[in-house]
């Protein structure tokens, strides 16, 4: 049993929104003033460096937690070998959340007017937060869950024939309720209780959930001499999500392999171990989640409640926010690998393994061949008629040797995958260059760039129509972005859109390993990298905060005009940094880099030190972690997938420790 406790306190203002100002922030203006008065902001009062203190309020949130975990495992002695387990787990959540705000103020300099010295600045300040009074709102929630699991088991040997078989039952529940209270126009912002409050304004909501699953399982397997291996495995699972008749999906499997340098005949010097590996197997979801939301009782219609003004009043109303689509049933993957594992000349350890996975029955909207003239494309439901496939390749290299004091290993490791919708409803008509079907999940649909008009004198050879773009009457000017007409209708619309090739998910993901050990002296040194995605940058800047320095280094100017690069823009201000049309690949930049994830060096001092004061072992050692990235373009973290660059950065960490045994 374990019981925990968490009591976590933080600002009222997201963490987000502290990043987002810390990108934004002028180097002109400080944080803070000479005299401890806090400084100007950019908007909604969010200064980062107040937003981080309680100057803006609190966010009280205890968590408790209950975990309970027993089994029980029962045997006799007739019949050696079986065994019927059962087990319980029962984890309780209980979660309170506190969050009063109240308004701030930050002060200002005009850098005109000073104090009576002459010297000092005369500050202003004002209230900056886009609230004027303080607020509470206090949440509680509750979850319980429960997973029972019972397993028969037999296992039994029978000369050089192990031979086992399984076949048990898991039934999970889960449960939760919330409910939650708002008030605001407080008199006073000593007061942070809900009896405090105005009663204009103020709001309560709550909510619960029940859910739950059957699972039926099986296993039979076989070992012959540790040579021939095969295993059977199954499930049979129920969801609450689907009606009867699709509420249960049966999901097979099969493992074999073979341990080649066990068979009598394979006598190959250079090979001191090899075995082969295969296996094909399903799997079901029934957790389906589109654009973030659970899909529960997609085979029931839903219906939500809303307001709406009935004889001369506001009523609340029911009303239908989704058909049912009766055949809904489980997502099915069906997995096939192909597996390689060797030792040569006792000293080079390989693994290579293959994989292919097909996804069907995805559920998905079928709002692309749907009219939205039908004034049904809101309710429809998700429907099993996705398809996507996924294949690749992993693999691992180890060389380990060493002469005398000295040892060393030295590693390699990766993975490649690919997928591919094979499926999906799209939009009858939509030329071949724009579709999703043949391409990864996700790949981006831009507007490609053609480089930057360098002149007035280009701007006036140009034969394209920008109308669509910049609007009719308007003209474009010097270091305005070029795109491409891909349809070569001599104008650029939504129909020169296309589709990529690649997505913010890198395809190919490597790993190297150094290990070298000399007398008491060693040495660790991890890298690892990815290749083969794109990152798009979208930072806000001009008069609502600072500018990139690979925007600056490389914009267009009058005096540096740039084929290549476009202008500056403030705010998004430009068609190629805004809207529809900013949606386009200049902004796209691939994330392949290497890191030096981890280096570390110790020493270990030898018995005659160790036994003169009496201790088991001391080593000494100094490690660091993230040392150094090289990447392309140096903008942000290519593993980071925040186009804004507002996210809590990897930190270098190097440290010095000592490791002492008794």
């Amino acid at each position: 049993m374990l019981v925990r406790r968490e009591d976590r306190n933080y600002p009222t203002e997201s963490a987000g929104s502290i990043f987002r100002m810390l990108m934004r922030g002028r180097p002109t203006e400080p944080e803070v003033w000479p005299n401890g008065l806090p400084g100007p902001d950019i908007e909604n009062g969010q200064n980062p460096y107040v937003i981080t203190t309680n100057a803006t309020g609190y966010v009280d949130n205890p968590k408790d937690y209950t975990q309970l975990n027993g089994g029980l495992d029962i045997t006799n002695p007739w019949i050696k070998g079986l065994k019927l387990s059962l087990t319980g787990a029962v984890d309780k959540n209980d979660e309170s959340q506190k969050t009063w705000q109240t308004p701030w103020v930050l002060y200002n300099w005009d850098r005109i007017t000073y104090e009576a010295d002459g010297v000092t600045p005369k500050l202003v300040g004002s209230v900056r937060s886009n609230f004027t009074d303080p607020r509470l709102r206090e949440t509680y929630s509750k979850v319980l869950n429960i997973n029972l699991t019972g397993i028969l088991s037999y296992d039994v040997k029978i000369g050089n024939h192990s031979i086992g078989a399984m076949a048990g039952i898991i039934k999970e529940k889960f449960q939760g309720s919330g409910f939650m209270a708002y008030r605001r126009n407080f008199i006073s912002p000593a007061i942070d209780q809900l009896f405090a409050g105005g009663t204009v304004g103020q709001e309560t909501n709550g909510g619960a959930y029940k859910r739950a699953q059957l699972g039926y399982i099986g296993r039979l397997q076989y070992n012959y001499n540790e040579k021939y291996l095969a295993e059977f495995i199954f499930r049979k699972d129920g969801s609450y999500n689907f009606a009867t008749d699709g509420r249960y999906g049966f999901f097979p499997g099969v493992l074999v392999g073979w341990n080649v340098t066990q068979e009598d005949w394979f006598q190959v010097d250079a090979i001191d171990n090899l075995k082969l590996r295969a296996s094909w197997g399903q799997m079901g979801n029934s957790q389906i989640y589109i654009n973030g939301v659970l899909q529960e009782y997609p085979y029931l219609s839903t219906y939500g409640f809303g307001l709406y003004p009935i004889g001369n009043q506001v009523v609340s109303t029911v009303k239908e926010t989704s058909l049912a689509n009766p055949d809904a049933t489980w997502e099915r993957a069906i997995n096939t690998n192909l597996g390689l594992d060797a030792t040569l000349f006792g000293k080079l350890d390989l693994t290579l393994e293959y994989f292919k996975n097909k996804r069907t029955d995805i559920l998905i909207y079928e709002n692309g061949s749907t009219p939205a003239s039908s004034g049904i494309t809101s309710l429809l439901p998700p429907v099993n008629a996705g398809k996507v496939d996924n294949s690749g390749f992993e693999y691992s290299l180890t060389y380990n040797t060493g002469k005398g004091d000295l040892r060393w290993s030295a590693g390699v490791n990766g993975g490649y995958a690919k997928n591919e919708v094979v499926f999906m409803d799209e939009i009858p008509g939509a030329p071949d260059y724009q579709r999703q079907e043949g391409k990864p999940i996700g790949a981006f649909l831009v507007y490609e760039n053609d480089g930057a008009f360098l002149d007035q004198a280009e701007i006036e050879a140009n034969n394209i129509n920008y109308d669509a773009v910049i609007g009719e009457g308007n003209d474009l000017i010097p270091g305005d972005l070029k795109f491409k007409d891909t349809n070569n209708d001599g104008k650029i619309t939504a129909d020169d859109k296309v589709r990529l090739e690649k997505n913010g998910t890198p395809n190919f993901f490597f790993g190297g390993t150094f290990n070298l050990n000399y007398k008491n002296f060693d040495f660790a040194l991890l890298l690892q990298g990815a290749t083969g995605a794109l990152f798009r940058v979208r930072t806000e800047s001009g008069d609502i905060g600072n500018y990139l320095k690979y925007s600056h280094d490389n914009r267009w100017s009058i005096e540096n005009p740039s084929s290549e690069h476009p202008r500056l823009a403030s705010r998004n201000d430009t068609y190629f940094t805004g809207g529809e049309y900013g949606n386009n690949d200049y902004y796209l930049f691939n994330k392949n880099y290497l890191r030096v994830k981890n280096v570390e060096i110790g020493y270990t001092f030898g018995r005659g030190l160790t036994d003169k004061v009496r201790i088991g072992s001391l080593r000494v050692y100094a490690n660091g972690l993230n040392l150094f990235t090289f990447d392309k373009h140096k903008i942000f973290d290519p593993e980071s997938e925040n186009e804004a660059g507002t996210y809590y950065p990897q930190a270098r960490v190097i440290n010095l420790g000592a490791s002492l045994t008794f």
